[in-house]
């Protein structure tokens, strides 16, 4: 399978990056995980004729503003969006008149599955979903793809759930919101140390940071030293940058 990471963003779109969102692919389909500005790359890189699957992981604005863009994809199957734990509802809400086109009124069909119901699911792969620590209800992913396992555990403080998802993962992606000595649990982000924590204490095989805050990672070089910072724990750390790509 080919990842890719297609935003490595918090908050906002820079120069350095777009906002989240990250592209798995298999010769059968597509897993897109979040939907920041990053989802509009999917366009010259998805097949369309072959089901795509999008989990969100909460409903902050930087992790689904690219929901704005659906219009802009040719999706050939039913798109099935995996919402946040118990986020359906609001998700809903957002996704209508006057704020956007009602997510039902695409020229494809919408399948929203909220990820509590995900053990109901018919699903071509194996994926759990647990809540994690941040500011509103924020959902974290285990997937197991072809015999390989990938966690995707965004805006959250260090937490047992975390571990629990990233336990033995083949590849980790997990969230460097803030700058080193500057993490707090109220906010539910992770500095460089504690995401390397996270990466050595559930014994990750790879780990991979994205959603750098716009505001303190102003450029690529900033987010190197931070990130040379989390090397002390966990040496193996990698940076994200947009459009960087992993084989599995």
């Amino acid at each position: 399978m080919k990842i890719t990471v297609l935003g490595t963003n918090g908050w906002f779109d820079t120069d350095t990056g777009s906002t989240n969102c990250v592209l798995l692919q298999t010769s059968d389909y597509s897993v897109i995980m979040d939907a920041g500005f990053g989802i509009t790359k999917i366009k010259t890189r998805v097949d369309f004729s072959k089901p795509v699957y999008l989990f969100l992981t909460h409903l902050h604005l930087d992790h689904v503003i690219g929901l704005h863009a659906l219009d802009y994809f040719n999706f050939e199957q039913p798109l099935r969006v995996i919402t946040p734990i118990g986020g359906t509802d609001d998700l809903k809400d957002l996704l209508r008149s006057p704020f956007s086109a009602a997510w039902d009124s695409h020229v494809y069909p919408i399948e929203m599955i909220d990820a509590k119901n995900l053990e109901k699911t018919n699903l071509p792969f194996k994926v759990e979903a647990l809540p994690l620590v941040h500011a509103v209800p924020d959902t974290g992913y285990r997937f197991e793809i072809d015999g390989k396992i990938i966690a995707f555990v965004i805006d959250t403080a260090y937490c047992e759930n975390a571990v629990k998802l990233a336990k033995n993962a083949d590849l980790l992606i997990t969230e460097c919101g803030f700058y080193p000595g500057t993490a707090n649990t109220v906010s539910g982000h992770m500095t460089p140390e504690t995401a390397a924590k996270l990466a050595s204490d559930s014994n990750a095989k790879q780990t991979v940071l994205i959603h750098f805050g716009a505001n303190a990672f102003e450029t690529i070089d900033k987010r190197s030293r931070a990130v040379d910072t989390g090397r002390k724990v966990y040496p193996e750390l990698i940076m994200g940058l947009d459009n960087m790509e992993f084989i599995l």
